[in-house]
C-alpha cells in the first residue's frame, strides 16, 4: 500500500511541476487548450508507470498521442473530464482535473461517482 502511495504522489508531482512553472505565482482556471495538453502528458507518464488508479500502466501506444485525440468531455464547477482517445488500442481515457489543472482521477468509464 505505501510503495503504491509513493508512486501516485511521484505522478503527481511530475505531473504538476510543468503546470506549476507554466503558472508562476498563481493557482487560477486554466483554459480548455491547457487542459487537453496536461491530459495527454498524464496519459505518456501513465506510460512509465502505474498510477495506482486500477488500471496499471498504459501501453506504450498512449506516448505522444496528438492533440486530435483529446477533447474536453465535460467542463464542471470547478472540474474538467478530458477524454484522450487512443484508436491502437480501440479505448478512451478519461482524466478528472481541477479547474486549475490538479489531476485527480483516471479511467475508462468517463463516470467519476464522487463528482456531482
Amino acid at each position: 500500500m505505501m510503495k503504491k502511495l509513493i508512486s501516485v504522489f511521484a505522478l503527481f508531482f511530475m505531473l504538476q511541476a510543468s503546470n506549476i512553472l507554466a503558472h508562476g505565482g498563481g493557482h487560477g482556471p486554466i483554459s480548455q487548450f491547457k487542459a487537453v495538453t496536461i491530459a495527454l502528458d498524464a496519459a505518456d507518464q501513465f506510460t512509465n508507470l502505474d498510477p495506482g488508479l486500477g488500471f496499471g500502466k498504459l501501453d506504450s501506444s498512449w506516448k505522444g498521442l496528438s492533440r486530435d485525440t483529446s477533447t474536453i468531455a465535460t467542463k464542471g464547477k470547478g472540474y474538467y473530464i478530458v477524454s484522450v482517445e487512443n484508436k491502437a488500442q480501440g479505448k478512451t481515457l478519461y482524466i478528472l482535473m481541477s479547474a486549475s489543472g490538479d489531476i485527480y482521477d483516471a479511467n475508462f468509464t468517463g463516470e467519476f461517482p464522487k463528482v456531482k
